[in-house]
C-alpha cells in the first residue's frame, strides 16, 4: 500500500511529532466541548424538530442507537489505529488508500462545515446582549479567537474548554428544569402520536421521511465523541484511555441533549407555535418560560458554549491537517508548512491556521445549508467506519487495541440502520448526499491521479510505527 520511503516528500522536513501529555480527563473535556451538548440543543436540535415535529424524540432515539454502535466501533478502531489522521487513517489502513481518501474528502469538509455552522450560531445568542451583530462577522471573529487559542499548549486548551463546559451544562440544566416544571403534555404522546406542521392550520402525523431526516440531523447533534481520535497522538496510554473518552463523551452528551429536548417538547404550551418558531424555537421557549433576564443569561452561556466548541473543533481539525501533511497529501511547500509544530506549545500551528481560515470562508453559506451538508457527511463517514470494522474480520483479535463486545453486531447494526436512514432521507436530503459524494470522489481521484503515480503518499505516525515494530 505504501511507496518506498525515499519517495515521501516530507522525509527531508524531519517532521516533529506531537507530544503525549494528556490523560483521559483532558481528552474528555476537549471531546465533550467539540460535541457541545448545549450548542447542539440550541443550534442543531431545532433542525430535528423542524423535520420530525414532536417525533424529534423518536428520531433522536434512533440516532442514539446508531451513535452507541458507532461509539463502540470508534473505540475499537481508534485504539487499534491511534492516529491524528482520524477516520481517514483508520479507513485507509483497513480498506486501502482510495477509500481512505474518499473518507478524507468527506470528513475534512464536514469538520470545516461544523466549525462554520457553530460559529454562525454565536450571533443568534449574543444579539439579545449586543443588538445588531453581524452573523458572518461574529462567526469570523469567533474563528479568529478559536484559531489563536487552538495554537496554545493542548493541556491549556483542555483546561479552558473544561471550564467553559461547566457553563454550558448549567445552561442545559436550566432549560430542562424550565420544561419539566410546567408539563403541557405527557411524554408518551410524543412517541405514540408524533405530529408536525402541515400546510393548513392543523398539525398532521409525521411521515417516515420526516423522521428519517430527523435522524440524519440527529446524528450530527450527537456527533463528536469520535473526535477523540484526533487527539490520540497526545494521550498517554492511548489504547486504553481513548476508549474511555469516546464512550463517556457519548453517554454524557446523550443524557444532556435528550433531557433538554424532552423538556422543551413536554413543556411548550403551544406545540404549533413552537414548531413555527423556526431556528430560534428553543431560545424562544427559554425566554417565555423563564423570563427575559434568564433567557439572556442562558443565551450568553450558549454563545460561550458554541465558542468553546469552535475552539475544540479547530484544534482537532488542525491535527488532522497536520497528519495528512505528514503523510504527503498536501503539495510542495504547503505540505512542509502544515507539518510545522510550535516549538513552545507543541501544537500543529500551520494546520490549525489553515483549518480556521477555511472554516471562515464557509461562514458565507446559509445556516440551513451548513447543517444539511454536515448531516449527510456524518452518515457516509459512519458507513465507512462500520465497513472497516466488519472487514477487519476475526484476525483483529491478534492486533493491538480494545475489542468491542458482541462483534460483529454493533457495526453491523449501525450499518443496516445507516443505510435505511440514508435511503429514507434521500428525498429531503438528496443534494446534501450528492455534495458529500462529490467531495469523496474528488479526494479519491486526487489520490489515484496525482499522488499514487508520483509515489507521494504513505500513511505515517506513531500508530503505524508501533504496528511495524510489533
Amino acid at each position: 500500500m505504501s511507496p518506498p520511503a525515499s519517495a515521501h516528500p516530507t522525509d527531508k522536513a524531519q517532521v516533529r511529532q506531537l507530544v503525549r501529555g494528556m490523560g483521559v480527563t483532558g481528552v474528555l473535556f476537549l471531546t465533550l466541548s467539540a460535541e457541545t451538548p448545549a450548542s447542539s440543543v440550541f443550534v442543531i436540535l431545532p433542525g430535528v424538530i423542524q423535520a420530525a415535529g414532536s417525533g424529534a424524540l423518536v428520531s433522536m432515539a434512533v440516532a442514539g442507537l446508531v451513535a452507541l454502535c458507532m461509539a463502540l466501533t470508534y473505540a475499537e478502531l481508534g485504539s487499534s489505529f491511534p492516529s491524528a489522521g482520524g477516520e481517514y487513517a483508520i479507513v485507509g489502513s483497513v480498506l486501502g488508500p482510495v477509500t481512505g481518501f474518499a473518507v478524507l474528502g468527506v470528513n475534512l469538509f464536514n469538520l470545516l462545515l461544523s466549525c462554520a455552522a457553530l460559529s454562525r450560531g454565536i450571533a443568534d445568542y449574543l444579539v439579545a446582549v449586543l443588538p445588531g451583530l453581524s452573523p458572518v462577522g461574529t462567526a469570523v471573529g469567533a474563528l479568529a479567537i478559536a484559531t489563536g487559542l487552538g495554537i496554545l499548549n493542548i493541556r491549556t486548551s483542555a483546561a479552558a474548554t473544561g471550564a467553559f463546559l461547566l457553563v454550558e451544562l448549567a445552561a442545559l440544566l436550566a432549560v430542562t428544569v424550565l420544561g419539566l416544571s410546567r408539563p403541557a403534555r405527557p411524554l408518551l404522546e410524543l412517541f405514540a402520536h408524533p405530529v408536525a406542521l402541515a400546510p393548513g392550520p392543523a398539525l398532521s402525523a409525521v411521515g417516515l421521511g420526516g423522521l428519517a431526516t430527523g435522524v440524519v440531523v440527529g446524528l450530527f447533534a450527537y456527533d463528536g465523541y469520535g473526535n477523540a481520535v484526533y487527539l490520540s497522538e497526545e494521550v498517554r496510554d492511548v489504547r486504553r484511555r481513548l476508549v474511555h473518552a469516546v464512550l463517556w463523551a457519548l453517554a454524557l452528551t446523550a443524557v444532556a441533549e435528550t433531557a433538554a429536548l424532552a423538556a422543551v417538547l413536554i413543556g411548550a404550551p403551544d406545540l404549533t407555535a413552537l414548531l413555527r418558531a423556526g431556528d430560534g424555537m428553543i431560545s424562544d421557549f427559554t425566554r417565555q418560560a423563564g423570563g427575559a433576564v434568564l433567557g439572556r443569561m442562558i443565551g450568553a452561556g450558549v454563545a460561550l458554549a458554541i465558542l468553546n466548541a469552535v475552539i475544540a473543533l479547530v484544534l482537532m481539525t488542525g491535527r488532522q491537517v497536520y497528519a495528512t501533511a505528514r503523510d504527503g497529501v498536501w503539495p510542495g511547500p504547503l505540505g512542509g508548512l502544515l507539518t510545522q509544530v510550535h516549538p513552545r506549545f507543541g501544537s500543529p500551528w500551520g494546520g490549525t491556521l489553515l483549518a480556521g481560515g477555511l472554516s471562515a470562508g464557509l461562514c458565507l453559506l446559509p445556516m440551513k445549508l451548513l447543517l444539511m451538508l454536515s448531516g449527510s457527511g456524518v452518515t457516509l463517514i459512519y458507513i465507512s467506519l462500520s465497513l472497516a470494522c466488519l472487514l477487519r474480520g476475526r484476525d483483529r483479535v491478534a492486533e493491538p487495541g480494545w475489542r468491542l463486545p458482541l462483534w460483529p453486531a454493533p457495526p453491523l447494526l449501525a450499518l443496516v440502520l445507516l443505510l435505511v436512514v440514508a435511503a429514507a432521507s434521500l428525498k429531503d436530503g438528496g443534494v446534501s448526499f450528492a455534495v458529500s459524494l462529490a467531495c469523496a470522489a474528488a479526494a479519491a481521484l486526487y489520490y489515484a491521479l496525482v499522488l499514487k503515480p508520483r509515489g507521494e503518499w504513505r500513511l505515517g505516525g506513531p500508530s503505524v510505527a508501533d504496528r511495524t515494530d510489533k
